[in-house]
């Protein structure tokens, strides 16, 4: 039996070296092993990676936990729409994101829009702690770096969170776009946005709205459905039910077209 050691357990991916990168350059390094000493014995209780912020809590030596946030501004919806029209673009990209899989590249996209999706300076993150340790980042931080550096090594996708959007909502724009190139149809990356996205604007009418007119008018043939369907079965011992029914249908015709072209509304009454 092949015995592994502690480092093959925890070697890291190219993400997760990749946010070590990141944090040596604001000065994590320093109190690494403290760091890393608290994490591998489990004193970071909790974490949550929600959008714009990571929160933990690391037991110290006191009773009550410590809380430590690491902030992190997410992007805006209109910087995600060129993410994802830039991600979109390249088909390797797609076809690595829509298989759960995330490209070792993929900054080079995100950078052709301006953006960045690991923090490009020390001042993208701020990082708090509730112990007495006045230098930040402390311990505490340092576990909490940790242990989110194993959590990214088990998804990636959880950094799309941290930024402000989920891992379904990149992989269902993805297929949009997708879609759409297969169609030859273009894709506003605003105008496709999934209704739990959207749900406030759902009833506001656009501009477009403001151009678009309705024009009423009988039809080109009376009681054309029961002309072309038939009478149906269980009525066909009522032979005079074809006739009935296409005097109602002009009555209604007639109601409809005096009511379109009269000018009253719908709630006045004879």
């Amino acid at each position: 039996m092949t015995e592994t050691t502690d480092e093959e357990e925890t070697e890291p991916r190219w993400w997760s070296e990749r946010w070590w990168s990141v944090m040596e350059s604001i000065g994590v390094s320093r109190r690494l092993e403290r760091g890393k000493r608290y994490a591998r014995a489990e004193r970071v209780l909790s974490i949550e990676v929600e959008p714009g912020r990571v929160v933990a809590e690391i037991q110290g030596s006191r009773y009550e936990p410590h809380r430590v946030e690491i902030a992190f501004e997410p992007l805006t919806k209109e910087q995600w729409a060129d993410a994802v029209r830039a991600l979109a673009s390249q088909a390797l990209f797609s076809a690595k994101l829509l298989s759960g899989e995330m490209p070792e590249n993929i900054e080079e996209a995100f950078a052709s829009v301006g953006l960045s999706l690991f923090p490009a300076a020390p001042s993208d993150l701020e990082m708090s702690c509730s112990c007495a340790d006045e230098v930040v980042p402390c311990k505490h931080i340092i576990a909490t770096h940790f242990v989110l550096a194993d959590k990214l090594d088990g998804d990636p996708f959880l950094l799309f969170g941290w930024r402000g959007m989920t891992r379904d909502q990149i992989l269902r724009r993805l297929r949009q776009y997708r879609a759409a190139e297969a169609s030859g149809r273009i894709v506003d990356g605003d105008g496709n946005r999934p209704l739990e996205e959207s749900v406030r604007d759902y009833w506001k009418m656009g501009e477009s709205f403001d151009t678009v007119s309705f024009a009423v008018g009988p039809p080109a043939v009376n009681a054309s459905l029961i002309k072309r369907l038939g009478v149906p079965p269980i009525w066909k011992p009522h032979p005079e039910i074809r006739g009935s029914l296409e005097r109602l249908y002009a009555k209604v015709t007639e109601r409809a077209m005096a009511l379109a072209y009269s000018g009253r509304g719908s709630g006045e009454r004879d």
